[in-house]
């Protein structure tokens, strides 16, 4: 069964074009909100780091001190866990299109990372409503895991795996679970109609080619850089 998922931390990427620029009672633009730590209320800038709350999965706005506490496995009581900034292309990945069509979701697009609270591996898809959870067996991420070693050295629940498959796309990546967030609320922010609209569509095609202007890459069966072990990989 399909479960849908709702995040509070995404309403900073789901506000609507109409209510991006509120006004006061003179007819002014209105300060723009101030966006805070949610832990210690200190103003953050664009760009500010994040914290998974493993509790619920919800992304916790984090000023660089709070998030540098959070950094280690198991810090801070395992409540919280800081959100990395790697972002790797995976080139040579192991997914072809029978095994895709296998996971039986309605999208071209997914994302997959390791739930430590459900000790398993997770498989979200983007919609117009939300991220949305539909089932994985556990044979299956496993066989995925064995055809590309890199995924071995996914942080659990702060990266994921994302999948691009719109269009001639068969594109792979290991990104920080926020950014496949932002692609939900990107989508959701800008679909119209049954199809998306063209809007949604330049939107989507944006973000991937900035994804990957900004993206090592990386050999997804050799789980290799330049010759050194992916950074947190399990030993």
């Amino acid at each position: 069964m399909e479960r849908r998922i709702t995040m509070d931390s995404l309403r900073r990427y789901l506000t609507r074009p109409q209510d991006a620029a509120p006004q006061n009672a003179t007819g002014a633009d209105a300060p723009a909100a101030v966006e805070r730590c949610d832990l210690c209320a200190t103003p953050v800038a664009d760009g500010h780091r994040h914290l998974v709350d493993l509790s619920s999965r919800e992304l916790r706005c984090a000023c660089r001190p709070c998030a540098t506490l959070f950094d280690r496995p198991g810090s801070g009581g395992g409540q919280y866990r800081a959100v990395p900034d790697r972002r790797w292309y995976l080139r040579g990945f192991a997914l072809d299109d029978a095994a895709w069509d296998a996971l039986r979701i309605p999208v071209r697009m997914a994302f997959f990372f390791h739930d430590s609270a459900a000790r398993r591996a997770v498989l979200l898809y983007p919609s117009p409503g939300g991220a949305v959870e539909s089932p994985l067996a556990r044979a299956t991420w496993a066989r995925l895991e064995a055809a590309n070693p890199v995924l071995g050295g996914l942080a659990p629940d702060v990266e994921a795996l994302l999948v691009d498959r719109t269009g001639d796309a068969r594109d792979h990546w290991i990104v920080p679970i926020d950014d496949c967030y932002a692609l939900v609320g990107l989508i959701r922010t800008h679909w119209k109609g049954l199809a998306g609209g063209p809007e949604v569509w330049r939107e989507i095609t944006a973000f991937f080619a900035g994804l990957r202007r900004g993206a090592a890459t990386v050999d997804a069966r050799g789980g290799t850089r330049d010759g050194n072990r992916p950074e947190g990989a399990r030993p």
